[in-house]
């Protein structure tokens, strides 16, 4: 875009800030409410493989044959009283396993039904089970453990819940609880820095409030991504570190030349299409 045009922007922002500024407020509310809702859309798992290439289409036709063989769900029983593999184990081990329901649960594996002494701890107080979701898909399995996980205890043991599935969980619990942490620990620390470098509160949250805006339009774009496609949780990452870094960036770009052209005198209006002007053409800064 050529500067005149962006000149002509900035007086229009300007003749229309108020609109501008309620159809912001609009914006902010809709991407709070809307926006927010990616994290339940996103993909725990996948999200990377392209669904009609070759390799998918191999995958696809081995797992038709063969089966999977990925355990989805892997519990770890230990006992502080009881062999593992004695008689009382199997039958509380096999007892919980075996109520759990067929819609989600298609096999599992245990000691017992192997006879395969890797099922076992070296000290004999420790076995694992195996357990095969139903899903066909990594949002399915992911909705058929959410289903079962309250039901693995056995009765004399403590139990550890690992595996593909709960990992994926894991990590898309700790995405969301990261983000929230990290923007509420970087974005005050940043406030301070803008405050010392502008000395003024409007100023320094400028670039802060940009930052924000840029992160609620990712996750709007994020989740209309994801009705047509599946979307990775990752991306998440990705888009708050692009949105705040360059919205912050873009803003202390925008009001450092505010204040200079502010230096060189006008009305508020030609200073505001001055800087749009030059800020969308840095090359004209120095004109």
């Amino acid at each position: 875009m050529r500067a005149s045009a962006l000149e002509r922007w900035g007086h229009t922002t300007y003749r229309r800030r108020r609109l501008i500024l309620c159809a912001t407020l609009l914006f902010v509310v809709v991407g709070a409410a809307w926006g927010s809702g990616v994290f339940g859309a996103l993909q725990n798992a996948g999200g990377f493989n392209a669904p009609k290439s070759q390799s998918e289409r191999e995958s696809s036709l081995a797992t038709t044959a063969f089966g999977r063989d990925a355990g989805d769900v892997v519990v770890l029983y230990t006992s502080a009283s009881a062999t593992a593999g004695s008689l009382r184990s199997e039958f509380a081990v096999n007892r919980t396993l075996s109520q759990l329901p067929t819609s989600d649960v298609v096999s599992y594996a245990t000691y017992w039904s192997t006879q395969s002494k890797s099922f076992l701890s070296a000290d004999g107080r420790e076995t694992f089970a195996v357990v095969e979701l139903a899903g066909s898909s990594d949002d399915a399995r992911q909705a058929e453990y959410d289903h079962i996980k309250s039901h693995l205890a056995a009765s004399g043991f403590t139990d550890q819940v690992g595996g593909l599935v709960p990992t994926y969980e894991m990590i898309s619990q700790l995405t969301s609880t990261d983000i929230g942490h990290a923007e509420s620990v970087s974005l005050p620390i940043l406030l301070v820095l803008l405050l010392i470098i502008f000395g003024s509160v409007t100023a320094a949250s400028l670039p802060l409030a940009i930052g924000a805006l840029g992160i609620l339009g990712s996750f709007m774009a994020l989740r209309a991504l994801t009705l047509i496609t599946g979307v990775s949780i990752f991306s998440v990452n990705i888009t708050t570190i692009i949105g705040l870094g360059l919205g912050i960036d873009y803003g202390l770009f925008m009001v450092s030349r505010f204040r200079e052209e502010l230096r060189r005198g006008g009305s508020t209006e030609d200073i505001v299409a001055r800087t749009m002007a030059t800020a969308g053409a840095p090359s004209l800064c120095l004109a």
